[in-house]
């Protein structure tokens, strides 16, 4: 394992970067903002920023900014802190897909999203954390080319035993993409919206009771009131 002065953590959104920076750990921190759990993908790297641009509604500005891997190996040693959700798993396996040949990384062992813990219990988890290998990266590859091939729907029944959440969030993801009809989010939204439930906090806390008790509405309320407007914009 590398120094720790050459230590660089990645963590999926803000608020666990935040949790991080409070934990006294060494090393520098970055952020992966974006996941391939939700909305339109591609494989053609040019052309995806302004893909999830467009479907997010953001301004040019706020692109949801690709982390830069390219630096990484040799000294540079990524430490991986990606919760059991499908949205940090679905970024997992993207990041696994897309560090440089030859660049091993390590993962901590997690439960919960990072945002969920006390700063202090960050050191321990830390020094848990195992070594990638080879075959897991070979692996994450292939899945990777499988997803952004056929889907997610391509990929039910599918993991990587070195990643102990990435089955159960594949089958989740999976569930959200059908060969036909609506997927398991949009109709939990649909019902709810039946039963009356209007407002996104509300929704979100019922949608929170459908879902894991580990991690609960993991797609977030952006997400959420997107495919709200889209349905109400059908029956418009």
């Amino acid at each position: 394992m590398a120094s720790h002065d050459g230590l660089i953590h990645l963590h999926c959104g803000d608020a666990s970067a935040e949790v991080h920076r409070r934990s006294g750990l060494p090393g520098s921190v970055r952020i992966w903002r974006d996941s391939p759990a939700v909305g339109p993908w591609t494989a053609d790297a040019s052309r995806l920023p302004g893909l999830r641009v467009a479907w997010w509604g953001l301004p040019a500005d706020e692109v949801p900014a690709r982390l830069v891997l390219e630096d990484l190996g040799g000294t540079a040693e990524p430490v991986l802190w990606f919760g059991p959700d499908p949205w940090e798993q679905a970024c997992l396996l993207w990041v696994l897909a897309e560090l440089p040949e030859g660049s091993l990384s390590d993962l901590v062992p997690l439960d919960r999203n990072v945002a969920q813990l006390p700063p202090a219990a960050l050191p321990g988890l830390f020094v848990q954390r195992i070594l990638l290998d080879e075959d897991t990266l070979v692996q994450a590859r292939s899945l990777w080319g499988g997803f952004l091939e056929g889907g997610w729907g391509a990929l039910a029944g599918c993991g990587i035993s070195a990643l102990p959440w990435l089955a159960r969030a594949l089958a989740r993801l999976a569930e959200d993409h059908p060969v036909e009809g609506p997927g398991r989010t949009r109709m939990q939204i649909r019902g709810l919206l039946d039963q009356g439930v209007q407002a996104l906090p509300a929704l979100m806390a019922g949608l929170q009771k459908l879902e894991d008790p580990r991690h609960g509405a993991w797609y977030g309320d952006r997400f959420v009131a997107k495919v709200v407007e889209s349905m109400e914009a059908r029956l418009g």
